[in-house]
């Protein structure tokens, strides 16, 4: 064998699996499609100061760009609510920068990472036998595993008739020099004739700000959204000083509960196991999670010779069912209620909310990674839980 463990996919999840796999001293390869680890820039990178604990990530000056203590959240009609304390709750990270300092990490643990290459097949049969093209020319490499790492439309999961969910929000994002927010505070904002079924944001990055829209529109694509958002919402409008771009960059996410994540030989982690919150959209805590299980379950079925779907199933999907899977089903059954429900009972839900209380609840169950027991706390509510046993599945949540 040439690895014990072949990773398709350098993005954060494939590069926390192959951190975990290399530092019990195993060998493993990581091979990215794109010549630049971080590169294209795909999502955000707002995360949780908790969810950045829990994957043993230490935040570094060269990557983080603004610390964030709340959120301002606008209904369709402009109704704000406010859950803001002094505690910092999410650090802004340079994406790119953060991607090169997981590899880094990986590579000083002992991870090999190809650069420009390409899967172009793979087999499983006594082993897995991956078939790549790239800047070593055409290649086959046999592992003993395979991660599949490899984001939305995993190639991974295609090989191995794995399904995985087919909605998709797209995404576009920019960074522009001026904007009036505070500068601990992100942004969003709700409504379906801006962002259809999902939502859009400002918020600040260091000496720039971040501006995007998510949206799952057939009419209208994710730019032309950003640009009627950007020029025309009557409260972000005023916000945005520049339309200048800095920067561009466009994306998709993955939208649903996880379906199988093993086969033979072969787990998914990430964006390719739609390991993601549905309602925010964002994957890589969550991911990350799951892939830092997945490295461990490589390990063990490294050590035991044992490589069955059954062994990666108990070893890695139960353990990260049992870890996230709460968490992820209370994202979904937010992202249902946000699909569901029209933009005047959204209206009505904000006001609702502001009167009984709600962003102190928000503050207080500040774990946006893990909303299960703020959920809990929300439906605690009856006024809220009256309007909202409308528009959610409750038993879901049970």
């Amino acid at each position: 064998m040439d690895f014990d463990c072949i990773i398709i996919g350098g993005g954060s999840a494939g590069l926390l699996a192959s951190k975990e796999i290399a530092k019990a001293g195993c060998s493993v390869c990581v091979i990215e499609e794109h010549q630049e680890i971080g590169y294209p820039v795909k999502c955000s990178g707002l995360f949780s100061i908790s969810g950045l604990k829990e994957l043993g990530i230490k935040p570094e000056p060269s990557f983080t760009t603004s610390t964030i203590k709340g959120g301002r959240f606008y209904s369709p009609s402009g109704t704000e609510i406010l859950a803001y304390s002094d505690k910092e709750r999410a650090h802004v990270v340079e994406r790119k920068i953060f991607d090169k300092h997981l590899a880094r990490e990986a590579i000083r643990a002992g991870a090999k990472i190809k650069l420009r290459t390409r899967m172009t097949g793979v087999k499983a049969n006594k082993g897995i036998s991956v078939s790549t093209e790239g800047i070593d020319g055409k290649e086959t490499l046999k592992s003993h595993l395979l991660i599949g790492a490899d984001g939305i439309g995993s190639n991974v999961a295609r090989a191995f008739g794995i399904k995985t969910p087919k909605k998709v929000v797209a995404c576009a994002q920019i960074e522009v020099e001026s904007a009036e927010i505070d500068q601990d505070t992100a942004e969003m904002y709700f409504g379906r004739e801006y962002a259809p079924n999902f939502y859009a944001w400002i918020m600040p990055k260091g000496d720039v700000y971040e501006v995007g829209v998510g949206s799952r529109s057939k009419e209208h694509t994710p730019l032309e959204l950003l640009k009627k958002f950007i020029q025309k919402h009557p409260i972000a409008s005023k916000k945005i000083k520049s339309e200048s771009m800095l920067e561009v960059n466009i994306g998709g996410i993955p939208l649903g509960l996880p379906g199988d994540t093993v086969a033979d030989y072969t787990m998914l982690v990430g964006d390719a196991a739609s390991q993601v919150k549905s309602s925010t959209g964002g994957g890589v805590i969550t991911g990350g999670i799951a892939a830092r299980i997945a490295g461990r379950a490589a390990v063990k079925a490294l050590e035991e010779r044992d490589f069955s779907k059954e062994f990666l199933k108990r070893e890695y999907e139960d353990k990260w069912i049992d870890e996230i899977g709460s968490e992820l089903q209370a994202h979904f059954a937010l992202r249902e209620m946000f699909d569901n429900i029209s933009d005047s009972d959204m209206d009505e839900l904000f006001k609702i909310a502001n009167e009984e209380g709600i962003p102190k609840l928000m503050v207080k169950f500040e774990n946006t990674d893990r909303p299960s027991e703020f959920v809990k706390g929300l439906l605690k509510n009856e006024r809220m839980l009256e309007k909202l046993q409308n528009f959610m599945d409750l038993k879901s949540l049970s």
